[in-house]
């Protein structure tokens, strides 16, 4: 049983930096309050989103093992339900915000403003207005109350049907997780596509990708799989997992890889798709963040595919834990910078200063993410021992290496 008490000091003591460093930009720069409060809510709502968004990616990874009834992965079953269990904290976080932002404490998206359908009014938007039947506060919160109910029962029926098959050995448990996970995949893939809709790219409601939610996907899921690989190796280190080796590693950084691969390909898609189609209005999205934030692309498109893609390129390196938790690590930076770029630029009309507060909020939110992920690493076991496929996880080995 791991203990969990000694990080907790850790913890708290990123909570502390993370005030500080908020603190020391409020005073720092003379922005006004109204300005300095509207940019406190689009960073927390950033840091919010990207550690749901995480948790969900590894709920989503978890049921294709399942439903792929693969072997290799049973090992980490355990690892990738801990670090999912953020995902109901995270969505009543962010209904909170849409809550606030309904009723105009709060301006995140610019469509829920009342003013924007008022033919009378200065912010009259007649995009807007014609996408009225589908931007409409009302529907809006119904169809997300919705998305994270079903998000959730998925997630509570799948974790507590695995710790009974755990304790009863029960054949008809295993089919349950399975046929469990075949429906979560069914209603995962509708779902997100409207939730990539709504929650980033209707931020901006004159801007319109076709292929945004899969590239969305592709971002936290992949960012997903290297902090599976994170964890994973630190606790085989603390011995708390022993039955994981470098075969398990090996097949774990080929999904890292494939998945970095993938988002390299929605990313460059996106911007192929307006330039083949000769749509230079939408090239307004690229425009402005390499105006606001100059060399992002270059940051992202180095740490989210360059460097995993030569850093494990050979079979040699995606087996060896310092290069894999060096990659995995820099594509979690890479995907939060990809957060940070599709968010902020879309509610701000200039450059902020605020680097220390940026960090600041991203200790205070990561901090609370890994409290709760660390709770759940202390109430659960680490050995799925009632899987039929246990032992021969246990004994893995891949037969090219």
């Amino acid at each position: 049983m791991y203990n969990y008490s000694k990080k907790k000091k850790l913890i708290i003591f990123c909570l502390i930096i993370g005030l500080l460093f908020i603190v020391f930009d409020l005073i720092k720069y003379d922005y006004s309050f109204p300005e300095k409060l509207h940019y406190i809510i689009i960073i927390t709502y950033t840091n919010i989103l990207y550690f749901t968004l995480i948790s969900l990616g590894i709920l989503c990874f978890l049921t294709i093992q399942y439903v792929s009834n693969s072997v290799w992965s049973v090992i980490i079953y355990p690892i990738m339900e801990m670090l999912s269990s953020f995902l109901p904290y995270g969505c009543i976080l962010i209904f909170i915000i849409f809550v606030f932002n309904s009723i105009n404490i709060i301006q995140l998206f610019p469509w829920m403003n009342i003013n924007v359908f008022n033919q009378n009014s200065i912010l009259y938007d007649q995009i807007i207005v014609n996408k009225k039947e589908f931007l409409n506060i009302p529907f809006f919160l119904i169809r997300n109350i919705l998305y994270m109910i079903v998000w959730n029962i998925f997630y509570w029926k799948i974790t507590t049907t695995s710790l009974m098959l755990n304790k009863n050995y029960s054949i008809k448990l295993y089919d349950k997780l399975y046929f469990l996970s075949v429906k979560f995949i069914i209603c995962f893939a509708i779902t997100s596509i409207f939730m990539g809709w709504d929650w980033i790219m209707f931020i901006n409601p004159h801007w319109i990708s076709t292929i945004f939610s899969w590239y969305l996907l592709s971002s936290y899921l992949s960012a997903g799989i290297g902090l599976i690989i994170i964890v994973s190796i630190y606790l085989n280190k603390l011995g708390y997992l022993s039955y994981f080796n470098e075969h398990h590693l090996h097949d774990l950084s080929k999904y890292l890889f494939s998945s970095s691969l993938l988002w390299t390909y929605f990313w460059f898609a996106q911007f192929l798709l307006y330039w083949y189609g000769n749509i230079p209005e939408e090239m307004i999205f690229f425009i402005k963040r390499t105006i606001l934030y100059k060399n992002i692309y270059i940051y992202m498109l180095m740490f989210n595919f360059l460097l995993p893609f030569f850093g494990l390129l050979s079979s040699k390196n995606k087996k060896n834990p310092l290069i894999v938790s060096i990659i995995s690590i820099m594509i979690f930076i890479g995907h939060y910078l990809d957060m940070y770029h599709l968010i902020i630029p879309e509610i701000s009309l200039f450059k902020y200063n605020f680097i220390f507060f940026d960090i600041g909020v991203l200790l205070i939110i990561g901090s609370i993410f890994l409290y709760i992920i660390f709770y759940n690493v202390n109430k659960n076991k680490f050995q799925y021992l009632g899987h039929p496929y246990f032992k021969e996880s246990q004994n893995y080995k891949y037969p090219y290496m």
